[in-house]
C-alpha cells in the first residue's frame, strides 16, 4: 500500500486514503471540478479531480466518497506551485473485501502509548495533595477513560493530531509545568501540576479518533473546555470533603488554559498558575504545530513555509536537510 510520504513526481499509483477534505470548486471557464485533502500515516496531500462532472458524481462508484471516509484512489503525482499534488484518475469508497492496512492510514504517536502512560502515571504519583492526587487517581483509574485517552488525538489538525496525541501533548505540558514550579517557588506546584494533567481531559469526548479525526456533537455544542470542566467537577462532587478554594481553582486553571475569550476560554487566566497554564499550553502546541508545518507543507526547496493563516505569518526554516 503506497503511502503519501513515498509518492514522487510523475508516478502513478493505486493506494488508499483517508479523504480529509473534499470540496466542488469552478475552473476559470466556469466547468466544475473536485479539489481534496488526502491523508494517511504518513501525511497529507492535495488533489485534484479535474474530470469530475456531476453526473459521474452520482454514479455508484463515487457516491458516498465523502470527507471521513477511506477511499481507493488512482492518480498521478504532479506539482502546483511547488508542492505535490495528486491528480485523481479513479477514485471509490473502499469495500470490505479490500486489503486496506489501517496501520498505514492512521497517524500515532512515535512514542509507545504505554511508555507514555506509565510516565504519565509517575506524574500523577508526584502529586503531594492529597485531595488533588485521589482526584486524579479516581479519574485516570477509570477503565474507560483512560483507554480513551491513551489513543485519543491531541486536536483535529492544527497539533497532535494522531492516535496518542492527547497523552503526549498533557505529559508535555505538565512536565513543563514542573520544571517551572522549580524556578518560581510562589507557585502552587501541585494545583499547576494537576490541572496540566486535566486540562484537556474533555478531548476524550470531544474528538472521533479515526480514521479521519473529527469533532463529535457534543465536541462541537459545547467545546473541550467545558466538557473537560463538567468531567472534572462531578469526579470532586464524591468527595465531599474536598476543599471548595481549591475546587475553584483547579476549575479556573482548566477553564481559562487557553488564554483569551476569542481562543474558546470562557474566562481568562487570573492566578499565576493559570498564566504558567496557558503559555506551557501554547508553548507545546506551537512547536508541534510548526514541525508537522515543516514536515508536510513546507514546499520544496523552501527555506520558508507558505503563509500560516493560524499564525499571521510565515515561518523560516533555513536550508533543508538532506537525508
Amino acid at each position: 500500500m503506497k503511502q503519501i510520504a513515498d509518492l514522487v513526481l510523475g508516478e502513478h499509483f493505486t493506494s488508499f486514503f483517508v479523504i480529509r477534505r473534499k470540496e466542488l470548486k469552478k475552473k476559470k471557464n466556469g466547468d466544475p471540478f473536485l479539489a481534496f485533502d488526502f491523508a494517511d500515516a504518513s501525511g497529507h496531500i492535495d488533489a485534484v479531480w479535474w474530470d469530475f462532472a456531476p453526473d459521474l458524481f452520482n454514479k455508484t462508484d463515487t457516491d458516498g466518497v465523502e470527507v471521513g471516509d477511506v477511499a481507493k484512489v488512482a492518480g498521478h503525482v504532479e506539482e502546483y506551485q511547488g508542492v505535490r499534488q495528486v491528480r485523481v484518475e479513479k477514485i471509490r469508497r473502499a469495500k470490505p473485501d479490500d486489503q486496506v492496512e489501517m496501520a498505514k492510514l492512521v497517524p500515532a504517536v512515535e512514542t509507545d502509548r504505554q511508555v507514555l502512560w506509565q510516565n504519565f502515571r509517575k506524574m500523577i504519583d508526584s502529586v503531594a495533595n492529597p485531595y488533588l492526587l485521589s482526584l486524579l487517581r479516581r479519574l485516570f483509574d477509570d477503565e474507560a477513560l483512560a483507554k480513551k485517552f491513551i489513543d485519543a488525538p491531541g486536536g483535529k489538525l492544527w497539533h497532535h493530531n494522531y492516535l496518542g496525541g492527547l497523552m503526549e501533548h498533557t505529559l508535555h505540558i505538565a512536565t513543563i509545568c514542573d520544571r517551572l514550579a522549580k524556578i518560581y517557588p510562589a507557585l502552587d506546584r501541585d494545583l499547576l501540576v494537576a490541572a496540566a494533567l486535566m486540562h484537556d481531559i474533555g478531548k476524550v469526548e470531544s474528538y472521533t479518533f479515526g480514521p479521519h479525526f473529527d469533532y463529535t456533537d457534543a465536541g462541537r455544542l459545547l467545546g473541550h473546555i467545558v466538557i473537560g470542566s463538567q468531567m472534572v467537577a462531578e469526579k470532586i462532587n464524591e468527595f465531599p470533603e474536598f476543599p471548595h478554594e481549591l475546587k475553584m481553582k483547579l476549575q479556573h486553571l482548566i477553564l481559562s488554559h487557553q488564554g483569551k475569550l476569542e481562543q474558546e476560554s470562557p474566562v481568562v487566566p487570573m492566578t499565576r498558575e493559570a498564566f504558567i497554564l496557558y503559555y506551557a499550553d501554547e508553548i507545546d502546541s506551537k512547536l508541534n504545530a510548526i514541525d508537522r508545518i515543516n514536515k508536510d507543507e513546507r514546499p520544496a526547496g523552501a527555506k520558508w513555509s507558505k503563509f500560516v493563516n493560524l499564525l499571521g505569518r510565515y515561518l523560516y526554516f533555513g536550508e533543508q536537510q538532506t537525508k
